[in-house]
């Protein structure tokens, strides 16, 4: 998913420097780009997420994790294990909040743009942010389990 993602931000600069000279020299864009550039932001978000959260790349603060695990590292496995497990919960919030969006946009037909200039159907990106959630509440959990796991080495000695 991240490898699509990351080819699909490739694609989105491709045409947003197309439709820019486009209107510089020729004084014609290309139909659709904002459409598609707002669309493909949210996309290209939750394909990337669950890869983000599996290197480590996710956004938070972990000074305070950090000191925790040179005093304590089976209370630092144990808050992030907690940490990931929340993460998981959030991601299962928002896929069943979107469950609802996706299958309207399916059931509807729902598009974005003028219709006789350019439409752009809504109900791919509302599968990617249900495909990404699901994967990212999947990772979420692999890693508090590894971080549950990992307190429990810690108590016999293992490093």
């Amino acid at each position: 998913m991240n490898g699509i993602g990351t080819a699909w931000v490739f694609v989105l600069l491709i045409l947003i420097n197309t439709d820019i000279a486009g209107r510089a020299f020729f004084n014609s864009p290309i139909r659709g780009v904002p459409e598609i550039v707002s669309l493909s932001i949210v996309g290209c978000v939750f394909l990337q997420l669950a890869h983000t959260l599996r290197v480590g790349r996710l956004t938070r603060s972990e000074m305070f994790l950090n000191w925790l695990n040179k005093k304590t590292p089976k209370i630092s496995a144990f808050l992030d294990g907690i940490y990931h497990l929340v993460g998981a919960c959030l991601m299962v919030i928002i896929l069943k909040a979107s469950y609802p969006m996706f299958t309207k946009a399916w059931r509807i037909d729902e598009y974005v743009g003028a219709q006789g200039d350019f439409m752009a159907p809504v109900w791919p990106v509302k599968l990617i942010i249900l495909a990404g959630c699901l994967v990212s509440a999947l990772q979420f959990t692999l890693i508090a389990w590894q971080r549950f796991r990992q307190m429990g080495n810690l108590g016999g000695g293992k490093a």
